[in-house]
């Protein structure tokens, strides 16, 4: 196990979608997606909340970034973590009435950047797609998920 001699030691999980949850195997469709994320459905995937169990186990502090807008799925997003098993993350951050309009790169860049401001240091940046990944304060290392349903520039 490595040992940080920074108490505020992150990995983030950059939730898009398909990151923490399973989609089902249709063509990508941002209204349909969003019908169906409100319903709270969303399972997880078994070896990223694996991933995520053994982050915390070993004392990360696990910060979960979403493009998910906060005023229409943010109550029905944090319970669906919960119900599937992520409960014990530092802090969940969605896109609020700010952000509208950047892209996800601009978006998720701007966010990391404030948690640096804040003292935090980004060990790791884990998301399915690159423009989660992308951008400035990116991380120490970053980790692709596949994802060929879609795409987000």
């Amino acid at each position: 196990m490595c040992k940080f001699a920074h108490d505020r030691k992150i990995l983030f999980l950059t939730i898009v979608k398909s990151d923490i949850y399973t989609y089902r195997c249709e063509p990508y469709d941002p209204p349909a997606f969003r019908a169906w994320a409100v319903k709270g459905w969303c399972t997880a995937i078994p070896p990223v909340l694996k991933l995520f169990n053994k982050l915390i186990d070993n004392g990360f502090k696990v910060i979960l970034l979403t493009g998910r807008d906060q005023e229409s799925l943010g109550q029905v997003t944090v319970d669906n973590l919960h119900n599937q098993g992520f409960i014990a993350y530092e802090r969940l951050i969605m896109r609020t009435a700010a952000y509208k309009g950047q892209s996800a790169v601009m978006y998720k860049s701007n966010i990391r950047k404030q948690l640096e401001d804040e003292g935090y240091k980004i060990w790791g940046n884990v998301g399915d797609q690159w423009s989660d990944l992308q951008g400035n304060s990116s991380g120490n290392r970053t980790f692709k998920l596949p994802n060929p349903m879609y795409f987000v520039p």
